[in-house]
């Protein structure tokens, strides 16, 4: 999974103008964090109380990938 999400933010920022990706899994997901972090995305926080589902207030999390760390390998 890690390796899909690094190829597909790789081509995303060459062939647009698009500067930040964003992703925000569910809180309790930590397969989907833990991808996320291995591919380059940084955590800015947690949105809490933040989607519905099954009829439960969840959490979710913020990452954010931005085009300059890739670019320069960070």
């Amino acid at each position: 999974m890690t390796e899909a999400v690094k190829q597909i933010c790789e081509f995303v920022f060459s062939e647009s103008d698009m500067i930040r990706i964003y992703a925000e899994p569910f809180a309790y997901n930590e397969a989907s964090c833990r991808a996320l972090e291995k591919a380059g995305f940084q955590y800015e926080g947690t949105l809490r109380k933040n989607a519905v589902k099954n009829g439960k207030i969840i959490d979710m999390k913020m990452y954010s990938l931005i085009k300059e760390n890739v670019l320069l390998g960070l």
